[in-house]
């Protein structure tokens, strides 16, 4: 269920309101009427000079709480110590209750008087967000409506969900080592890689000698297993030309 507050160590996106000297103020976007502020040692690492070449007024962010204080209204927020992995997926899951939301304000004027005032809470306190009660209908719709006790306007919610949404996909990550000491070794781990990519693999470099590999499919245990397929063609293609490998090891 949807918090009234933000906690010390949430991820929030905010809009900046107000740039001074010394730090920035923000609108809280996901708690209405709520106030962030950020110091400005927690704008970026390093020495600042100008507060402007970060941020401006409108400017929409995402930060970690480092401090909240609810009771006077106080939450005290970084923007430096978010990395770009979690900047994309908190901003992706913030876009996708937005979605979510308006989805549920047109079933309601599509529908007047079948959605109940408090249909957002029970979706919210069921399955935690608007968005994942989407996704859950799309994917268990049966299992949706018991859940929600047949209710009328549950059926609605999932007739919009079985026309317009598709089951959420079934993600796993897997990191693989690669290593090749010969002069023409990168050369020789990027095809490789070529080898291990396929309809629902992605691979992405993080750092010598360390690779992620993502796969996706219907459920977990193909994303899995087209995991490992995929890292052990990676491995078998480098070992038969000089090189070692290791993994993928789940993450």
């Amino acid at each position: 269920m949807k918090k009234r507050d933000p906690e010390i160590g949430d991820l929030v996106v905010c809009t900046v309101k107000d740039v001074r000297d010394f730090g920035v103020v923000c609108s809280l976007d996901e708690y209405k009427g709520k106030e962030g502020f950020i110091h400005i040692t927690e704008v970026s690492s390093g020495w600042i000079k100008y507060i402007r070449d970060y941020v401006r007024e409108g400017k929409r962010i995402v930060c970690k709480v480092l401090d909240a204080n609810p009771s006077r209204g106080r939450f005290d927020l970084s923007l430096r110590r978010v990395n770009d992995h979690q900047r994309r997926e908190k901003l992706k899951e913030w876009k996708n209750e937005q979605r979510a939301e308006k989805i549920l304000e047109n079933l309601s004027n599509q529908f007047p008087g079948k959605i109940e005032k408090n249909a957002a809470e029970v979706l919210e306190e069921k399955f935690g967000t608007l968005a994942d009660a989407l996704d859950f209908a799309a994917a268990e719709p049966e299992q949706f409506l018991s859940d929600l006790n047949n209710k009328e306007w549950a059926s609605i919610i999932l007739g919009y969900a079985k026309e317009n949404l598709k089951p959420p996909m079934a993600e796993v990550r897997g990191t693989i080592k690669l290593k090749h000491n010969s002069g023409d070794g990168i050369d020789i781990i990027k095809k490789a890689l070529q080898v291990g990519e396929r309809d629902g693999i992605t691979i992405t470099y993080l750092g010598a000698p360390q690779y992620r590999i993502i796969s996706q499919a219907d459920d977990m245990k193909m994303a899995e297993e087209n995991m490992k397929k995929s890292g052990e063609e990676i491995i078998a293609y480098l070992k038969k030309h000089g090189g070692v490998g290791e993994g993928p090891v789940k993450e």
